[in-house]
């Protein structure tokens, strides 16, 4: 019997990964600069039919047990053309979709907090405008990983907040009035994978220097996953799939998936839909486990930005493509910490002054996730405390300690020069 959402499976060809002993990498929207990196893309692959099988009527396909779950009840207001002025930068828009879905995840998930992070629209025929992306097609993948996610959990709560669990999660939607007819997300259920075989680590590169650590899968077992997808969804549906949950006691914790074309639909509308990327917070997990990462037991100071690796390593061979690497170390060297908070702040100050030096794209970014924050004063706050980590070395801080680092934020967010020039650069 045919169920009554569309076909019992398709079949599609996916490009999965082979793990050759190399790290693979992914430069997207960003330019290439290390050497040793001989094009934008990196690591085997081999192709392969995969069977993608429908979802539908599927109760035991949760977020928890299988890293991914329909859901029938994510209602929203906004229209259509709401979803396309967000993609190009409305901010007020933007604010009013993130409130409806902390609203819906706090009463869904009974999280104590939620700090959406970024939102992408994707639509086959109008891709590359005004910020519209396409199907990221056949090639299975994660967005994240524990390491990178424990970066964006620790970068997104204050330095006197204490949760018990994170999860990394995306809510994905179809933002037509019409049902989705082809390009349909498909999602491993992570029950079926082999671990640790099937993940492959892979540095992705991205617009406004972001880099983080994903996965890719692994062919090795292909023959033991299984692929669903949820044909015609329409538009009051969505699907949460993890990237990361920090509750190792969960089954379901990260999620492979990729876009699928079904080539025996024909004649079909553009896939339109919206993805959220979320981190949701508990004060006490369900589970009884204290699963959060800290500054101190991942070691923070320790992790290195890969493209720097990238580039070091390529002048251990005696050239760059980024000449900015011969003079990082010395420009930014560390000096230890002078014991007195308000010694920095003429360092933070004109981090925020000479915004032109940013990444193409970053300070939208800050902007974005200021003003859609709780409050512009703790969406200030979560910025500052970021670049008070300094990850990437840029101003002096990056081996100081936690206690360190918190004092200077504390300092920086009392004092009304620089809080006063942070409403002014990303607010006002």
């Amino acid at each position: 019997e045919q169920p009554k959402e569309g076909k019992h499976s398709i079949v599609v060809t996916a490009s999965l990964s082979v793990d050759d002993k190399t790290r693979p990498w992914l430069y997207l929207g960003a330019k290439r600069t290390a050497a040793i990196h001989k094009s934008d893309f990196g690591g085997s692959s081999v192709e392969q039919h995969v069977e993608v099988h429908n979802g539908h009527n599927r109760e035991d396909l949760t977020l928890d047990d299988a890293s991914f779950e329909l859901v029938d009840d994510c209602y929203t207001s906004l229209s259509t053309e709401d979803f396309y002025a967000i993609q190009a930068g409305d901010l007020d828009l933007t604010k009013k979709y993130y409130d409806e879905i902390t609203r819906y995840l706090k009463e869904k998930l009974k999280c104590d907090e939620v700090v959406c992070m970024h939102s992408q629209v994707r639509n086959g025929d109008r891709e590359g405008k005004d910020g519209v992306a396409g199907y990221a097609t056949g090639y299975p993948h994660t967005d994240s990983s524990p390491i990178s996610a424990d970066e964006a959990a620790l970068g997104f709560i204050g330095p006197h907040e204490k949760y018990e669990r994170y999860m990394y999660v995306n809510l994905w939607r179809n933002i037509s009035d019409n049902p989705i007819e082809n390009d349909h997300l498909a999602l491993l259920d992570e029950r079926t994978t082999v671990k640790p075989d099937d993940y492959i680590a892979r540095d992705f590169f991205g617009a406004g220097g972001i880099n983080v650590v994903q996965y890719c899968l692994n062919a090795r077992h292909a023959a033991t996953h299984k692929w669903y997808y949820f044909p015609n969804m329409h538009k009051d549906e969505g699907i949460l799939f993890k990237q990361s949950d920090s509750d190792w006691t969960k089954p379901g914790r990260t999620c492979f998936h990729m876009s699928v074309n079904d080539p025996e639909t024909k004649d079909h509308r553009p896939r339109e839909s919206i993805e959220v990327r979320i981190l949701c917070f508990w004060k006490k997990a369900d589970s009884g486990v204290d699963s959060m990462p800290t500054y101190k037991n991942t070691n923070a100071h320790m992790i290195k930005d890969p493209l720097q690796v990238a580039d070091e390593a390529s002048s251990s061979m005696g050239f760059s493509l980024n000449p900015f690497t011969y003079i990082k170390k010395w420009v930014f060297r560390s000096k230890p910490y002078t014991g007195n908070p308000e010694d920095y702040l003429k360092t933070f100050v004109s981090a925020i002054t000479y915004l032109n030096f940013w990444p193409a794209g970053t300070v939208d970014q800050v902007k974005s996730s200021i003003r859609t924050s709780r409050s512009i004063e703790h969406g200030i706050k979560l910025f500052t405390a970021a670049m008070v980590m300094d990850n990437e070395g840029y101003n002096g801080t990056r081996a100081f300690t936690i206690t360190q680092k918190n004092e200077i934020v504390d300092f920086l967010v009392k004092n009304e020069e620089y809080m006063s020039l942070a409403r002014k650069q990303f607010v006002d």
